[in-house]
């Protein structure tokens, strides 16, 4: 007789590891850093912008009564509200069932996965280059303005932001990666640096491969026939490791804080990857923006009609940027 070997066995268990792996990073700088803004009463939202005139500097005579008035000028723009949600439902065979890594059961998970993905929906509404719109009453919701469209020199389809106050030209980048050098990093630099009479700081929100061109303004800088290494990089001795990362650009037009994003300019219908994702940036004032929830995320629990639990988890918010004016952003695609 032979003995039984293991490749020969029937009635083996199925050896599942307690793991569900996912290689996506759950990383959402944008909705984490801006301010969470006060809650808005209507779903359109109001706010005044002005800009400080100038005026002469000539003296006054001694004497010479007060003849003439002046007032500073105000303006309104407005803000739409959105309601994003994600319906995870399971069926009654599906929730009792034994899976490995879930601990709660199938729903719990499922629940708890889509609170994970209207989070990246509220990123990329927010990092988009999406127009708002009006709810109106058929097939169009209402949706908030990305922030690709409130930085933008000329005027929008709807609730245009008024003309003295659009993004200049200057602080608008749409050439190539390859073309995107220091001297149109600091261009758009000079430009915010005017429109606010002085400094500020910037966080950046940079799709990776202009993350990794920016990072090159460590290593290379432009000759008049091609770029030549010049420049020096960082070298840890001891666990010999070559640094050459930029996190943080300083000039004398402000500072810079850079956070790679992966939910940049995505495709509105599928939330996918769009040729402008990984190339383009937003450079940002936080201070001049937040985000307003009329409610914030929330699961609410659906009737069970006999088929399986089921939910929905929205949420219902608003974009506010409070002046473009000191904003600027590089549209890449190529």
């Amino acid at each position: 007789m032979s003995k039984l070997f293991e490749r020969d066995q029937v009635g083996k268990r199925e050896s599942l590891a307690d793991l569900i792996a996912c290689v996506e990073a759950e990383k959402y700088p944008f909705t984490s850093m801006a301010a969470k803004r006060k809650k808005p009463n209507q779903s359109i939202h109001d706010w005044q912008l002005k800009i400080y005139p100038r005026r002469p500097i000539k003296g006054v005579m001694d004497g010479k009564d007060v003849d003439e008035h002046t007032h500073t000028a105000r303006e309104r723009v407005h803000a739409v509200a959105q309601k994003s949600w994600d319906n995870p439902g399971v069926s009654d065979f599906a929730d009792e069932a034994d899976v490995a890594g879930l601990s709660k059961g199938e729903m719990a998970e499922q629940i708890a996965d889509s609170l994970v993905l209207l989070k990246r929906i509220i990123e990329g509404r927010c990092l988009s280059n999406e127009e708002c719109s009006l709810d109106d009453g058929v097939n169009v919701p209402y949706e908030t303005r990305g922030l690709g469209k409130w930085i933008q020199n000329g005027a929008q389809a709807t609730y245009p932001v008024p003309a003295n106050f659009r993004t200049p030209s200057a602080q608008v980048y749409s050439g190539t990666l390859a073309a995107f050098t220091e001297d149109q990093f600091n261009a758009a630099m000079q430009s915010a640096f005017k429109q606010r009479h002085g400094p500020s700081t910037l966080d950046g929100f940079v799709g990776i491969e202009l993350k990794a061109a920016l990072s090159k303004f460590t290593r290379y800088d432009d000759t008049v026939s091609n770029k030549t290494a010049i420049r020096t990089f960082n070298q840890d001795p001891s666990d010999k490791a070559i640094i050459s990362v930029i996190d943080r650009i300083v000039t004398d037009m402000g500072t810079v804080n850079l956070h790679p994003v992966s939910f940049l300019y995505v495709d509105e219908a599928t939330g996918d990857d769009s040729a402008y994702t990984h190339k383009s940036g937003l450079f940002l004032d936080m201070k001049m923006l937040g985000l307003a929830y009329t409610r914030m995320p929330r699961v609410r629990k659906l009737e069970d009609r006999g088929g399986g639990p089921r939910a929905n988890v929205d949420a219902i918010f608003m974009l506010m940027l409070d002046n473009p004016l000191g904003h600027w952003k590089a549209e890449i695609n190529s």
